[in-house]
């Protein structure tokens, strides 16, 4: 989230959370706009068949449940992928001071319009047939390093749920896209593109 809208929020009370730990459940009456400070916060459902989908994965900086200064309830679970520090900006709170500010209410609109962009390119990347093809998306997506290396940022296990694929459809994709000279996976959580991938 830009800096200077984060100065323009009303204030908002802090939570730690331990690893695992859940913010709120499907049903829960809504917090309002979520902030993680620290750390990784997942939206998810279990899908009929009981396989945990991610519905959204937000990293220090970013928001979610932005749909919450809206509704009453949440529609699904969040949970700290790592433990993590997030800031609960109340909707009612959001509310009354975008009326002091109409300012405001614009520069949040502008915010979830961008989200919502976001969105869209990864509904755009789970409509690829492949897994293949999805895990490729999203590693271009990685923003390189200096040393020309991309860092995951999350298990393997977590992306494949991101991604609405089992891990071992996800692990043999990713043993094809490395015999395919596609991929190089690296030492922790990094990876190399090849040139020639990367285009």
């Amino acid at each position: 989230m830009d800096t200077d809208l984060l100065r323009a929020l009303p204030p908002g009370r802090d939570r730690h959370l331990a690893r695992g730990e859940v913010l709120f459940r499907a049903g829960d009456v809504a917090l309002g706009l979520v902030l993680v400070q620290e750390g990784v916060l997942e939206l998810a459902r279990i899908s009929p068949e009981g396989r945990r989908l991610v519905l959204h994965r937000a990293g220090a900086g970013s928001t979610f449940a932005e749909a919450s200064l809206f509704e009453s309830h949440h529609h699904c679970d969040a949970l700290a992928a790592v433990p993590s520090l997030v800031t609960i900006h109340s909707a009612a709170e959001m509310r009354r001071a975008a009326e002091a500010d109409p300012s405001l209410g614009w520069r949040v609109a502008a915010h979830l319009a961008a989200t919502l962009i976001a969105e869209r390119a990864r509904a755009e990347r789970l409509a690829l047939p492949h897994a293949a093809d999805r895990l490729l998306d999203v590693l271009h997506a990685l923003p390189p390093e200096p040393d020309g290396t991309r860092r995951l940022g999350r298990s393997w296990k977590s992306l494949a749920a991101e991604l609405g694929l089992s891990h071992e459809a996800t692990y043999r994709a990713l043993a094809r896209l490395e015999r395919a000279g596609l991929l190089q996976r690296e030492s922790g959580d990094r990876l190399r593109l090849p040139a020639a991938a990367a285009a």
